[in-house]
């Protein structure tokens, strides 16, 4: 592989998760380019306080007098080592159950295929090497791992507060921080047998300084990095011989790994591969001709299998400080922990396609036992057992995610004792005003937040400057609002009460946010003007399933949406000819902010796109035939930014460069969905 092409593939990552917060992640080439790039990151407290354990391991194989080290690292002054020049393939699985990323490498005629590996509900990582040398000449293998033992959203800088026990097979390390999890190393060798062979470990304590990652650089945040090696693990053998390092945490629950070494590689039959181009491909591209099978025939999953399990990754465990138990769903990785508004857009698409009701109903009482003044909590606080309350829409996206789970489980005990109290209270304090300026107006309609706050989810806000004003009455607010009257109007025990709401809010949503002069509905009415602006807000006018709209103004919006906001993975966030647009999500993080919501391309609203396009269009043949045109795009983003799973963003100017979070919830959720619509009867 080439310096070119490694540098070409600093862009694919790779991600193996847990199910309980915790991953593997990395690059294709092998160099981090992020904090959150590392071997083993778990969550202290599911799925949360997360901690960067072992960062790396770099791997020295020695043939004679020959030397060859196959870790990559960044510094100021270039590349050290170059382990990717003898990378020769790159594959990976993301089966739940145990998910790994598979690399080989060649080299003096020695092949060394590596995996690494993590299944489900450990917080551990085995990383296996299976080394094939000569019969008749002894290969040394020799492995040092990299440790920082901190919060992984931090940085590390050299201290001597690490407390390093050597084993007899590996080694015990304390880090510098009381909360932090305790890692325990070791490693085995196999030689044809089942039974382990010992390795050597030499306790040889030293720092590596000045660790680089660029991608933290391109974002305006802390770059480098000082990472503490313990000292070397060493095996040697001839022939074909196989070698593990295990390395699992302590957490206050106690460890959580397997324990125990097998010299049976994970199955990588199934798996998506990546091969470099044919020897005439003058740029030396890695995996530019896309997700292909092995050599051997292996077919890699089909794009609904690759869904279904990058839906997978987001749905985790989560235990709060007194020790109980559920399911919940993150965000986005590497950074995200588990947000209302997000889990209620996805639920439907990662779970109820997949009819996970048992899970969905977890999910919905976690949130549900949190409401506090009618709202349904938009964040669970990264640390301690906190809530977040500051946003209008996460709520009546749950009464949506409620109804939806209702309607594909038939569940109607649960509607009763749990959801159906949830979304009335949600009802009710919308009615009666709660927090942050929340409550319905004399005409039905909801008005919400000041010049101050940000509570819809365009809610970028950096010191005191707001991005994108949208305090009084949103347009997809009130589409929700309809829509969750509608539902308790239908669900309830007292229809008559919320039927006759719904119907004032239809008689006066239009007359509030039709705009004639550009047939399509404003953004938001502030108490003195109306937003003009062209934004996707209003496609959930006509995507949700009641509409305040007459079929003609459906008709018209989803034509402007079309016409203005749609991109190859999205919609923008503003349309291109508005004043204060922004086509490039990059930069800082003021810069970044700016941008978020002005311009930038949000793939998950390509699932309500799909959805109001097909309704306006009565689900006809030639819509289907568009729609799936519209999605081959992203569909295609599999194997392009987080392998085998969708951004969170991308820039609103061609090329439209992914950014944000590489593996997002509802990005996932809703390309799934708006394929289960395109291809229901």
């Amino acid at each position: 592989m080439t310096h070119a092409a490694a540098m070409a593939s600093l862009d694919k990552e790779w991600l193996l998760c847990n199910g309980r917060g915790g991953f593997a992640s990395g690059t294709v080439c092998g160099m981090p380019t992020r904090r959150y790039h590392g071997l083993l990151c778990v969550a202290a407290r599911p799925p949360l306080e997360r901690w960067m354990l072992l960062n790396a391991v770099l791997e020295k194989v020695t043939l004679g007098k020959d030397v060859v080290e196959l870790a990559a690292f960044e510094f100021e002054r270039g590349v050290h080592p170059r382990g990717f020049e003898r990378l020769t393939e790159f594959a990976y699985d993301l089966n739940p159950a145990c998910s790994w990323a598979r690399f080989e490498y060649q080299w003096a005629g020695v092949v060394i295929t590596k995996w690494v590996i993590v299944r489900a509900d450990e917080d551990a990582v085995e990383v296996r090497y299976a080394i094939v040398g000569p019969d008749d000449r002894e290969v040394r293998f020799d492995l040092l791992p990299f440790a920082s033992m901190r919060d992984f959203h931090a940085l590390h800088r050299e201290q001597r507060a690490m407390t390093l026990t050597a084993q007899s097979d590996g080694f015990r390390l304390v880090g510098p921080d009381a909360a932090c999890p305790v890692l325990l190393v070791r490693a085995a060798c196999f030689r044809g047998g089942s039974s382990p062979e010992p390795v050597t470990f030499e306790v040889g304590e030293d720092w590596w300084h000045g660790i680089a990652y660029r991608v933290e650089r391109a974002r305006g945040q802390d770059t480098h990095e000082d990472l503490f090696t313990p000292g070397w693990f060493h095996a040697r053998g001839k022939g074909a011989f196989t070698v593990i390092l295990h390395a699992s945490a302590q957490t206050s629950s106690g460890e959580r790994g397997s324990g125990t070494f097998s010299p049976v590689p994970p199955s990588d039959c199934g798996g998506v591969f990546c091969v470099p181009g044919p020897a005439s491909d003058a740029a030396g591209s890695f995996g530019q001709k896309g997700a292909r099978p092995r050599p051997s025939g292996a077919e890699p999953p089909s794009v609904a299998e690759r869904l279904r399990q990058a839906a997978a990754q987001f749905v985790v465990a989560r235990r709060t400080v007194r020790g109980q138990w559920s399911r919940t769903i993150l965000a986005g990785y590497p950074w995200f922990g588990d947000w209302g508004r997000d889990t209620f857009i996805a639920l439907p698409g990662l779970l109820l396609l997949d009819q996970r009701f048992d899970e969905a109903r977890e999910v919905l009482r976690t949130f549900a036992s949190a409401q506090c003044d009618g709202l349904i909590p938009n964040r669970f606080s990264d640390y301690g057992d906190g809530c977040d309350y500051n946003s209008v829409d996460a709520s009546l996206w749950y009464v949506h995610a409620a109804d939806a789970y209702v309607t594909a489980s038939g569940d109607e005990d649960t509607w009763r004792s749990v959801l159906e109290p949830a979304c009335c209270s949600v009802a009710d304090a919308f009615v009666n005003g709660t927090r942050f300026g929340i409550r319905m107006d004399a005409d039905g309609l909801v008005t919400a937040g000041d010049p101050t706050t940000q509570i819809t989810w365009m809610d970028a806000k950096c010191g005191d400057v707001v991005f994108t004003p949208r305090h009084g009455k949103c347009v997809e607010i009130n589409a929700l609002w309809y829509h969750a009257l509608r539902i308790l109007a239908e669900r309830s025990r007292d229809p008559d009460h919320f039927a006759e709401l719904s119907h004032r809010v239809r008689r006066t949503y239009a007359a509030t946010f039709w705009n004639e002069d550009r047939h399509c509905l404003y953004d938001c009415v502030h108490p003195v003007e109306a937003d003009a602006a062209i934004r996707p807000n209003q496609i959930f006018a006509v995507s949700l399933a009641h509409s305040p709209l007459e079929p003609a103004q459906q008709a018209a919006v989803v034509e402007c949406v079309r016409q203005h906001l749609l991109t190859r993975y999205g919609l923008r966030s503003l349309a291109s000819t508005e004043p204060g647009y922004h086509g490039r999500f990059e930069g800082g993080p003021f810069e970044r902010d700016s941008a978020y919501h002005q311009g930038t391309v949000w793939a998950w609203l390509i699932g309500p796109f799909v959805e109001a396009y097909l309704r306006v269009r009565g689900y006809s043949d030639e819509a289907r035939t568009e729609c799936r045109r519209v999605l081959a795009p992203l569909i295609g983003h599999l194997d392009d930014a987080g392998l085998g799973s969708v951004s969170e963003v991308f820039g609103g100017d061609p090329p439209h460069t992914p950014g944000g979070c590489f593996a997002q919830a509802w990005s996932v959720a809703e390309l799934r969905r708006a394929v289960a619509l395109v291809e229901s009867h």
